[in-house]
């Protein structure tokens, strides 16, 4: 389905990496994520975009492999992380990530990306879309 969906690009760039961004800027695409894909590029993730902030949950349902997840506030600092999140198959056993601090955006790259970056709460991504 993700295949039928259009996604405007962008880029987060964070000291000298730079992730190219698949931007889920609608309910539709939040909602699909990135769970028919078989993987990420290595630099590549998606980047839902949230009209309010607030502790937004992320589940891993239907996902083919391991990510990391990053919140971001509206300066796109680092609020929360999530490294390794692993994939379910079932709703009743599938874990919600959440924040214990309001965002408006979550950045999904893949596993390992915080651990090798180096990424910190508090650090900032330049983001452009």
């Amino acid at each position: 389905l993700s295949n039928s969906l259009h996604y405007r690009l962008g880029t987060a760039k964070y000291k000298k990496r730079v992730v190219q961004l698949l931007v889920a800027d609608s309910l539709l695409k939040q909602m699909i994520g990135l769970m028919d894909r078989d993987k990420l590029a290595t630099n590549q993730g998606m980047l839902f975009i949230f009209g309010d902030n607030a502790a937004h949950a992320i589940w891993m349902l239907n996902m083919k492999f391991a990510i990391d997840i990053l919140w971001l506030d509206g300066d796109c600092r680092v609020v929360y992380v999530v490294k390794n999140a692993q994939p379910c198959k079932s709703m009743l056993s599938c874990p919600s990530y959440q924040p214990d601090k309001d965002s408006k955006y979550v950045l999904e790259v893949n596993s390992g990306f915080v651990e090798k970056a180096g990424v910190k709460i508090g650090d900032k991504f330049e983001v452009k879309i």
